[in-house]
């Protein structure tokens, strides 16, 4: 009797340890298979979208952003789709003519600086303190071959311009003759200098005897500066502006408007997790953004300009 006893008390003391390693093994799969699962349902939803349009006037914004928090919806400010601090560019400060059209907040993103029409610099700016130069050729199809590049008297000029740089400094940055090729353009060249975006911008105005500014935005703020000296362009300049995203619940579906500092606009609207598949009436979603609009001091009529495509989800 006392053996049986013993006998029992360690097959259940090893049950014990079996349950327990299993528990141990199990609870994290299952966890992870569950939200695994959980993302999947959550992120596969059916919406419906528009073709990005401009209202044809930079005036509407500062009304829209004031008018939207006094409707009580949720706003977010971009630039394009990311927070100020997590896209790459310039904050420029105040340069003659460009305020009075892009606001004081605007972004420099990148630019690209001619030396012919099949050779050109284009430099990134990735924050106030680090820039991203390469060298580019138009030939898609042939590998861009040192011998190409422009002058290196007018590179190191370029290089002077925007970061304020001496011959010797300049030269620091370019490599002697070993130039990696990549396709198209030599591979980038890293400066940690602060770019005078100012000095730049006013050697391009110099320069050109002409110039064209696109701001036909479309909801996320790009627009473009281009410069030419004659039929020869010698530069653009990318700029960014900030866009508000504008968002109201009904139910599981969010409406989103979104209008950036230009007039461009942007209008979707997400019908809630697990949605694949879903759809709603088109004169619904439509009278709900008329609502939208009117709240926000936009022309209601302007909604039926819009064309609205939809996707279904399952990813």
């Amino acid at each position: 009797m006392k053996c049986s006893k013993h006998e029992g008390e360690a097959m259940n003391k090893y049950f014990k340890i079996l349950l327990i390693l299993l528990l141990v093994v199990l609870v994290p799969i299952t966890v992870l298979y569950g939200s695994f699962m959980f993302m999947l349902i959550y992120y596969d939803q059916a919406y419906y979208y528009s073709e990005g349009t401009n209202l044809g006037s930079p005036e509407y914004y500062d009304k829209v952003v004031y008018n939207a928090g006094e409707a009580g919806y949720k706003t977010e400010i971009y630039y394009v789709n990311a927070k100020e601090k997590e896209i790459p560019g310039l904050r420029p400060g105040t340069i003659e003519g460009l305020d009075p059209r892009l606001g004081s907040d605007y972004l420099v993103n990148s630019l690209d600086i001619y030396y012919s029409d099949s050779s050109w610099i284009s430099i990134s700016f990735l924050d106030d303190q680090e820039s991203s130069v390469s060298f580019y050729s138009d030939d898609s199809l042939a590998k861009y071959r040192p011998d190409e590049l422009p002058e290196r008297e007018w590179i190191v000029q370029i290089f002077k311009i925007i970061f304020g740089m001496s011959g010797e400094e300049v030269e620091a940055y370019l490599p002697a003759e070993d130039w990696e090729v990549n396709d198209v353009f030599f591979d980038q060249v890293i400066v940690t200098e602060t770019p005078d975006f100012a000095a730049i911008h006013k050697y391009l105005v110099k320069e050109a005897t002409d110039s064209t500014f696109d701001a036909q935005t479309s909801g996320e703020g790009w627009c473009t500066e281009t410069f030419y000296n004659e039929s020869q362009k010698i530069g653009s300049i990318y700029y960014i502006v900030p866009n508000v995203e504008i968002s109201h619940r009904e139910g599981w579906s969010v409406y989103t408007v979104k209008i950036d500092r230009l007039g461009g606009l942007y209008l979707k609207v997400s019908l809630g997790p697990g949605s694949s598949g879903k759809t709603i009436p088109e004169d619904e979603y439509r009278a709900v953004f008329k609502r939208m609009f009117t709240d926000l001091g936009l022309p209601p009529e302007k909604v039926d300009e819009f064309e609205f495509r939809y996707s279904g989800g399952n990813w």
